[in-house]
């Protein structure tokens, strides 16, 4: 009940929600339900020590590399996403946790020049 309180709070203040608990308590649950009630495009995605900023934040664009430009493919993926749901966070690698870095203090997202 408290968890689910603190996701309402969290979503109506436009804040992010750090919930910590052992595996089965349903805390992607939570994630999923609250963008089905937001109508919110949904990220989900497992760190681990070997994952890469291209699992968070897109591939590159090829077609934009071919033009000198250094873009990513965002759609469906962390910066497009209305709720998100990143789980084991605490097992990513720094490269990891300093792209994000920006992400989640200042919602920004560089992605070249847009």
């Amino acid at each position: 009940d408290t968890e689910v309180r603190l996701m309402l709070l969290a979503a109506l203040a436009g804040e992010h929600l750090l919930l910590l608990g052992p595996p089965g308590t349903a805390k992607s649950e939570l994630a999923r339900r609250l963008s089905e009630v937001c109508d919110g495009r949904f990220f989900e995605r497992l760190l681990t020590r070997f994952s890469v900023p291209e699992e968070l934040f897109g591939p590159l664009s090829m077609s934009g590399l071919e033009n000198d430009k250094y873009v990513r493919q965002t759609d469906g993926y962390l910066p497009t996403a209305d709720v998100a749901f990143v789980d084991e966070i605490f097992k990513a690698n720094s490269a990891i946790l300093n792209a994000l870095l920006t992400l989640l203090n200042e919602r920004l997202f560089d992605n070249g020049t847009e």
